[in-house]
């Protein structure tokens, strides 16, 4: 199996993506074909790199774009003239619709007055003229492949770190703010340029495809607190979950994911029961000290009524997570988890503790624990630079932890 990770680049924007590499190491030398899970699969890196190296990659998400982009990655690209001739076709279809298009009507199909609201915050009337005929002929488009590949260009259009065609900045890194009264660039004069990226970026072309037995990618709508996946399934688990308190993903992509039909209220309701949200727990599932013990804490003082309640949250959600990553994984199986540690308010928690010993109370035997630099343009949050916060903290910010287990 020929393994083309060392020159892969993603074809979306996505706030800290896992790099690469930890993947690679993990599954390049493998003697044998497994079955690779990644429960929390954002972007899709683990599944990308599974199918380059003849797995398979199985992963789960609740967020659309999440599911979007790595059902794109991780897909064939037998045709790319094919796909250029059918964007010629359908900018052309556009650019006459809107021609038509009453601005009060230009708004993406079953749009509710709330998501309206939020569309006419970030995009300027030409903008919106202009997204609304695009994503009306792209959501006609019958060949699913075809449609994905142009929703991916669509989106990076949106989700951009600086010049993009809504009102705001810093979309990519889910920190949108509105920065200009008009959209930088056309969506008609950038949609083009945006796909060729894609489809240049795509992995697993036609000549890889040729020279390699490829596994198909299973991908799921789900979530990693109640997997859809019988017991002993999976081979191994490489997966990044989200820091605490640290990103909120959905802040971002919904500037793209209204144009694909999802109103507001359906992304709030997602957003509100992700792992780590601050919603309130229905129950108690652990004492406030047997928390703060597995977070490295030594007093409940320390955190504020509300951050306890957030971090307790963040813990039962970690040990949902880790109970179905310990029934599902086989005999002797791996888990390899990559994680950033964080800060609450002044507080320094640490992640990646919880991690190991939630992961060592479900049954699971560490084998090691490493650290590696997190290059700043992977940062979502700089580290705190107050003089309370202190040097080992702002080191500890620059860092992310791989901790590995194994299934007895």
């Amino acid at each position: 199996m020929n393994s083309l990770i060392s020159s892969i680049q993603p074809i979306h924007p996505f706030p800290a993506r896992m790099a690469s590499a930890i993947a690679l190491e993990e599954l390049s030398s493998l003697k044998k074909r497994i079955r690779v899970l990644d429960p929390m699969m954002g972007s899709g890196t683990t599944l990308a790199v599974a199918r380059s190296t003849g797995n398979l990659g199985i992963g789960f998400d609740t967020d659309p774009l999440a599911l979007l982009m790595t059902k794109t990655w991780c897909s064939d690209l037998t045709n790319p003239e094919a796909i250029l001739t059918a964007s010629e076709i359908l900018l052309n279809t556009a650019k006459k619709m809107i021609e038509k298009l009453d601005p009060g009507k230009a708004y993406p199909k079953h749009a509710d007055e709330e998501t309206r609201e939020f569309i006419d915050f970030w995009f300027d009337q030409k903008t919106r003229k202009e997204l609304s005929a695009l994503s009306l002929v792209i959501d006609s488009v019958e060949n699913q492949k075809f449609k994905n590949l142009f929703w991916c260009a669509f989106s990076r259009m949106i989700i951009t770190k600086k010049v993009g065609v809504s009102l705001a900045m810093d979309v990519s890194h889910s920190r949108p703010h509105k920065s200009y009264r008009r959209a930088p660039v056309s969506p008609f004069d950038f949609f083009s340029k945006q796909l060729k990226i894609v489809l240049k970026r795509m992995p697993f072309n036609e000549s890889f495809v040729r020279c390699n037995e490829l596994e198909k990618v299973l991908i799921k709508r789900g979530d990693a607190r109640s997997l859809s996946l019988g017991n002993k399934s999976v081979d191994m688990v490489i997966t990044s979950p989200p820091y605490l308190n640290a990103i909120d993903y959905l802040r971002g992509h919904k500037l793209s994911l209204v144009w694909m039909g999802h109103n507001i209220s359906e992304l709030r309701k997602i957003r509100s029961e992700n792992i780590g949200a601050t919603k309130k727990l229905a129950e108690e599932s652990r004492r406030d000290l047997e928390v703060l013990k597995l977070c490295g804490l030594n007093e409940v003082g320390v955190l504020s009524g509300a951050q306890l309640g957030m971090l307790k949250r963040y813990v039962f959600d970690l040990d949902l997570v880790i109970s179905e990553i310990e029934r599902v994984l086989c005999n002797n199986g791996k888990a390899i988890f990559v994680i950033g540690d964080c800060n609450l308010g002044n507080v320094f928690v640490s992640n990646s503790k919880i991690i190991k010993n939630v992961s060592i109370e479900k049954g699971l035997r560490l084998n090691f624990i490493k650290k590696r630099p997190l290059p700043d343009n992977r940062r979502y949050l700089p580290p705190p630079s107050n003089s309370s916060s202190g040097k080992a903290m702002q080191k500890r910010m620059r860092e992310e932890v791989i901790l590995s287990f194994t299934k007895n």
